[in-house]
C-alpha cells in the first residue's frame, strides 16, 4: 500500500523547522569538517550548523575542543567564521573577556569582583572524530559518535582509510529547498535516470542494491559501476545517508563526507570534502571532485523545484511508491515521530 507523504507546510513553517532544530539535529551528531583544519595547537574553525555558531579548535596541549561561540558575557560572537589560529588565548573583541582554549574564563576586565572561571567558562559541545572527519553534537544525552555511526564503520572497513587518501578540496552547494525535500531524494534511486544522466550511465542499474539499517535511521545503495565510472571510483562501492544531515560516497578511489544543513524552514545548504588515491592522476581527481559536485546540484536543482511547488499551495500531500519509496517513507515517519516525542 502506498503511504502518503508528508503535509506540504511541513517543507515551508518555520515554527516547524525551529522544532525539527532541537528534536532533530541538536541531538544528532552532525559532521564539523577534516581534522587536518585543526592539526595544529592553537587551529580553530569556527561555523554556523544547524543555526548554532560553533568554534572547534586545538588547544595548547594537543586536545581538541569545542565550544559554543559565544561569550558568556553579553552574547558576542569570540570568533569570526572560518579558520584561524589563537597564539594564547580567545578574547572576546566586544568587553576583552578572555578564555583558555581549555574553555575557562581568564580574564573579566573592570568587572568589579572575582568570577568563578568555572562557572563563567565557555559553553562546550561535544567533539569526537571517525575517519580523519570531525564531528559535533550538541546533546550531552545522546550516544557517543560510534554508538550513532551504528553499521556505518563495518560497511566501510573495506575501504582505504581517509589518512591513506589524499585530501582534494571542499565545496558548499546552496538552494531554495528544505532539508527534508533533499533528503527525501537522497534516500531513494527513483530519480537517478531522470536528473543524473552521467552517474545513471556508470551505475551498473540492475546490481544497485538499497537496504536499511539501524532501525531505518541508515540508507546504504551498494553499488557496481561501469564505464568512466569504474575507471574513477573502482568496480564497486557504497553510497550512505546516516539520519538526519550525514551523507558519504566510499569506495577504492576515494571518500567524499557531506553534511546536510538547513537554513531556516526554506532553505539547505550542503557542505562536502573529499579525498582520492595516490594512484589517480590529478586529472582524474578533479573530474572525480567536479561530478561530486555535479550530482549535488542535480539534487538540489530538482528539488527547488519542488520546493517552489510546495510554497505555492496547490499541491498538500502525496504518495510514496511502495517498490521505490519505501526509504523515503521510513525518512519521512522518522521525522513524525521525532517531532511527536517534542
Amino acid at each position: 500500500m502506498a503511504t502518503a507523504t508528508l503535509p506540504a507546510h511541513w517543507y515551508t513553517d518555520p515554527t516547524i523547522a525551529e522544532q525539527e532544530r532541537h528534536a532533530i539535529f541538536a541531538g544528532n551528531w552532525a559532521l564539523f569538517g577534516p581534522e587536518h583544519e585543526i592539526a595544529e595547537p592553537g587551529a580553530y574553525v569556527a561555523q554556523v550548523i544547524n543555526g548554532w555558531p560553533l568554534v572547534v579548535l586545538r588547544d595548547h596541549g594537543g586536545a581538541l575542543r569545542a565550544f559554543h561561540n559565544v561569550c558568556r558575557h553579553r552574547a558576542a560572537a569570540l570568533l569570526g567564521d572560518g579558520a584561524g589560529t589563537c597564539s594564547r588565548r580567545i578574547t572576546c573583541p566586544y568587553h576583552g573577556w578572555a578564555y583558555e582554549l581549555d574553555g575557562r574564563l581568564h580574564l573579566a576586565p573592570r568587572f568589579g569582583e572575582d568570577l568563578d572561571a568555572d562557572e563563567n567558562g565557555l559553553l562546550t559541545v561535544r567533539v569526537e572524530i571517525w575517519r580523519s572527519c570531525v564531528f559535533v553534537c550538541i546533546d550531552d544525552s545522546a550516544p557517543d559518535l560510534t554508538t550513532w555511526l551504528g553499521s556505518i564503520p563495518a560497511f566501510c572497513a573495506d575501504y582505504p582509510e581517509t589518512d591513506d587518501l589524499d585530501f582534494h578540496g571542499g565545496f558548499t552547494v546552496e538552494g531554495r529547498a528544505n532539508w527534508k525535500t533533499y533528503c527525501d531524494n537522497t534516500v531513494e534511486g527513483y530519480h537517478l535516470p531522470f536528473v543524473h544522466a552521467r552517474l545513471s550511465r556508470a551505475v551498473e542499474g540492475a546490481s544497485v542494491e538499497i537496504k536499511g539499517h539501524d532501525d531505518g535511521r541508515l540508507t546504504c545503495f551498494h553499488v557496481s559501476y561501469r564505464g568512466d565510472g569504474a575507471a574513477l571510483r573502482g568496480n564497486t562501492g557504497l553510497w550512505f545517508y546516516r539520519y538526519p544531515g550525514f551523507q558519504a560516497v566510499i569506495g577504492p578511489t576515494g571518500f567524499k563526507a557531506e553534511r546536510i544543513e538547513p537554513v531556516g524552514a526554506r532553505d539547505l545548504r550542503s557542505k562536502s570534502w573529499a579525498w582520492y588515491a595516490r594512484v589517480m592522476s590529478p586529472e582524474e581527481a578533479a573530474d572525480s571532485f567536479a561530478w561530486a559536485e555535479s550530482i549535488v546540484q542535480e539534487d538540489l536543482g530538482i528539488c527547488e523545484t519542488v520546493q517552489r511547488n510546495l510554497e505555492a499551495g496547490a499541491y498538500t500531500n502525496g504518495l510514496l511508491s511502495p517498490a521505490m519509496e519505501q526509504h523515503t517513507a521510513t525518512f519521512q515517519a522518522l521525522v513524525r515521530q521525532d517531532l511527536q516525542a517534542t
